[in-house]
């Protein structure tokens, strides 16, 4: 399970693993913003529009995660490369190879860093956070099989056909 971050392996450029449930939280499905209504006096209930499409609100992940460094230097030198990423202010590319998609996100906030041992233990420091991320649904790659008739793949398993997904991905 990979993750990257603006097509840099997370675990070995930045010392980044992701804590379990992260899958859960990209997986959530947004709400839908208000539709177009009216509340007529002399009816029961509201009368909706019914021919407009569904537009989402943008969704906030939580995602829970973890810094794995040789000493403290290290964990400073990884968190500001990762600090370097999240400021752009276009936001960011994550990709999660094992769900076969990107999402371009945007940097909230950390509400929280705890150093969960102060000494090194076996050789490492390892530094819990949680980063608040914004999708506000923008196009992303995607990953596609190309397969025949008869549903067998044509293309390798660890090479998919990988194109930009020219709509919102939700």
């Amino acid at each position: 399970m990979s993750f990257e971050l603006e097509n840099k392996l997370a675990s070995t450029q930045f010392g980044l693993l992701f804590q379990r449930g992260t899958w859960s939280e990209l997986l959530k499905l947004p709400s839908p913003k208000q539709r177009a209504s009216h509340n007529w006096a002399d009816e029961h209930g509201l009368d909706y529009d019914e021919v407009s499409p569904t537009y989402f609100e943008p969704l906030q992940y939580n995602i829970k995660c973890y810094f794995k460094s040789t000493s403290l230097t290290d964990l400073q030198n990884k968190r500001e490369a990762l600090l370097t990423i999240l400021s752009k202010p276009e936001g960011f590319n994550l990709r999660v190879n094992a769900l076969g998609r990107s999402y371009a996100l945007r940097y909230v906030s950390s509400p929280d860093f705890n150093i969960l041992n102060p000494r090194e233990y076996k050789g490492f420091i390892y530094s819990a956070f949680t980063l608040v991320l914004e999708n506000n649904f923008a196009p992303v790659g995607v990953d596609f099989y190309l397969a025949d008739v008869n549903g067998l793949i044509l293309s390798y398993p660890d090479k998919p056909i990988q194109f930009e997904q020219q709509k919102q991905l939700f």
